[in-house]
């Protein structure tokens, strides 16, 4: 008996209280999204969040009780592409400092005396969790990850081959790996999965993860002919978009569009609004007959819950959006156009195209009735919430 009590004594020398703590990448917007979302099943008081940069601000300006952690990786890019090359250059002492941002992240794991720990975009979590011997779930849209070395120099591919290796050996050590999509075959992060057994197997697909219901959302007033809203945030490399879009209203006098960007330009026709960056876009996107926008998951999860139509411009080389990209359109939710091919006259027939075929919408509406039916916010919850009760209930 004495034998069995000074077991637990150590692996557990901090205090559990039943809490969850999610740990959050701040690379792009759809992780804090999602962990929004998950959060709502929750009581604030159970909830601690790591995380850093936009995402932390982000949470912790919600109410959420939030710590901040080291940056794993700083992303590089080239021109608003990914580089890989410079990425692993900037990214070289990495492994020196891998063991203290472990530690650190077991230290707030203590201090929220969390029972499970949800990793969302982040690997040290996972590690840390282990060391602790407490329950992990991971959270991502892309659990296979050498396709998106498979492009680049010979040298890099090896890199590729190592970084997709160690990815399989950490995601395999979770209890889970939650994918915040529709299951298969409606998945659209299908082709950025891993099909190693060892993560097939732990993988649960939950359904969009979105911290709204269709329902919830009012709608933004809207002008009495057709409405398109344009999505483009600030990032330089899509300008051209925004350049082309504008050259499209000139032909199109007779469709409104609201375009969200904090990019600068002038000789807008009376039929766009220029519009910066609002809290949220759900309440716009859910007036609109058609959304044109880039390809990341949080975006496409967003656009098939609300069963909105899309024109889909993903960001040039970035693999992860022209896979969802591509998926969108074999699954009949949207048209997609490359950089490659952006001039007014491609823009406007795809904007007809989708504005005049009722088979685009009654597709969306197909994905947003499965999103109602499935709930992914609840069922990832539960999920987490199950985890967490098995080191409390004895």
């Amino acid at each position: 008996m004495n034998l069995g009590k000074e077991k637990k004594s150590k692996k557990l020398d901090f205090e559990i209280k039943n809490n969850i703590y999610f740990s959050v990448s701040s690379e792009g917007l759809g992780h804090s999204s999602r962990i929004l979302a998950i959060a709502r099943e929750f009581d604030k008081k159970n909830v601690c969040i790591g995380s850093y940069n936009y995402a932390y601000d982000r949470l912790s300006n919600a109410g959420y009780n939030c710590f901040k952690v080291p940056q794993e990786l700083k992303l590089v890019g080239k021109k608003g592409t990914f580089d890989v090359g410079r990425t692993i250059i900037k990214n070289h002492s990495w492994a020196l400092k891998f063991n203290k941002m472990v530690n650190k992240e077991i230290e707030f794991i203590k201090k929220s005396g969390a029972s499970c720990v949800v990793a969302d975009g982040r690997l040290v979590p996972v590690i840390a969790s282990d060391k602790l011997s407490l329950p992990c779930v991971a959270l991502t849209n892309q659990s296979g990850f050498y396709p998106f070395f498979a492009r680049d120099s010979a040298l890099i591919r090896v890199f590729g081959r190592s970084f997709d290796w160690i990815m399989k050996t950490w995601l395999s050590s979770t209890e889970e790996i939650m994918i915040p999509d529709f299951p298969p075959p409606y998945t659209i992060c299908l082709p950025n999965l891993s099909h190693n057994l060892k993560v097939m197997k732990r993988t649960r697909f939950t359904g969009p993860l979105v911290s709204w219901d269709k329902d919830e959302v009012e709608c933004v007033k809207r002008p009495n002919f057709s409405y398109i809203v344009v999505t483009l945030g600030g990032h330089s490399y899509r300008k051209p978009l925004l350049d082309t879009v504008i050259e499209t209203a000139k032909i199109l006098p007779d469709i409104h569009f609201d375009i969200f960007t904090s990019l600068e330009t002038s000789d807008l026709p009376d039929n766009i609004r220029l519009m910066s960056t609002v809290g949220s876009l759900a309440g716009y996107m859910k007036s609109a007959d058609l959304i044109i926008t880039q390809a990341g998951h949080s975006t496409a999860m967003e656009l098939l819950t609300l069963g909105k139509p899309s024109i889909i411009v993903p960001d040039a080389k970035q693999m992860e959006q022209e896979n969802n990209a591509l998926r969108m359109y074999e699954l009949g939710v949207a048209e997609t156009l490359g950089y490659e091919e952006l001039d007014k006259f491609e823009m406007a027939n795809a904007i007809k195209k989708v504005l005049n075929d009722s088979r685009y919408i009654d597709s969306c509406e197909n994905f947003a009735n499965m999103a109602m039916e499935i709930q992914g916010r609840k069922i990832a919850a539960n999920v987490i919430k199950d985890y967490a009760a098995r080191l409390t209930k004895y």
